[in-house]
């Protein structure tokens, strides 16, 4: 005998949803009465209690980093901020071809990984939305569109980089870049951008592999950049 399943509701599909979900992450409150202010919202996962069956959430919205205790059923999974391209049949990223134009804005030169990481957290802390872009030479940059507070000082947010890699070299040149921080400049279109330039090359790529440390990406591909897309969390 074959027993049929009732279909899911609504809620038990989120619960469904938020099984594989892991701290970090970024999620989208619904369905809350004791804090329906937070609807529609963007959190980042801290912990999953589980004696309460609840995950602790910290708030993006809010400037110190406020946290709240929710129900897996009124979280969702939430997508990147940033728009990308993917065929509708194919599934295929399509990345448009633009020209990029020079960065002239006035940057801040740091040395030393702790003192780059100290000068990209300032960088949220002083304005509170925005981003950050650190370059090294014409081929290297890391751009991060800052998201919210995370733990005690650091940030949450979305990256882009462009590095060794061949593929990143030839997003460089494919959008007609003098510099790659253009591509930091074009993925924060529209954002307060500080800019923050190192001349040792050691250093920032100490400084992006522990960004890449605590950063991960589904494979998306950021329009305004071409450039991969990863969520990240720094700590301070």
């Amino acid at each position: 005998m074959i027993m049929m399943l009732p279909p899911a509701t609504s809620k038990e599909l989120f619960v469904v949803k938020m099984e594989n979900a892991k701290p970090g992450q970024a999620v989208l409150f619904h369905g809350l009465q004791g804090a329906a202010h937070l609807n529609g919202k963007r959190g980042h996962l801290i912990k999953f209690l589980r004696d309460q069956q609840r995950w602790v959430v910290s708030c993006d919205d809010d400037d110190v980093g406020e946290t709240v205790n929710v129900k897996p059923a009124n979280l969702e999974l939430a997508g990147p901020k940033k728009e990308y391209f993917v065929h509708p049949l194919t599934g295929q990223v399509m990345i448009p071809k633009t020209t990029s134009v020079p960065v002239t804005d006035t940057s801040i030169v740091r040395e030393g990984i702790a003192d780059l990481h100290s000068a990209v957290l300032s960088a949220y802390h002083r304005q509170r939305k925005g981003g950050v872009v650190v370059s090294c030479g014409d081929d290297y940059m890391i751009a991060i569109e800052f998201d919210g507070p995370h733990g005690n000082g650091g940030v949450y947010g979305e990256m882009v980089f462009t590095d060794k890699c061949g593929s990143a070299q030839a997003v460089v040149r494919d959008r007609g870049c003098q510099r790659a921080t253009e591509l930091g400049r074009n993925f924060l279109a529209g954002e307060t951008v500080q800019y923050i330039d190192t001349t040792h090359e050691i250093d920032f790529f100490n400084l992006l592999s522990k960004y890449k440390m605590q950063a991960r990406s589904e494979g998306h591909i950021d329009i305004k950049s071409g450039l991969k897309l990863y969520s990240v969390a720094l700590a301070r």
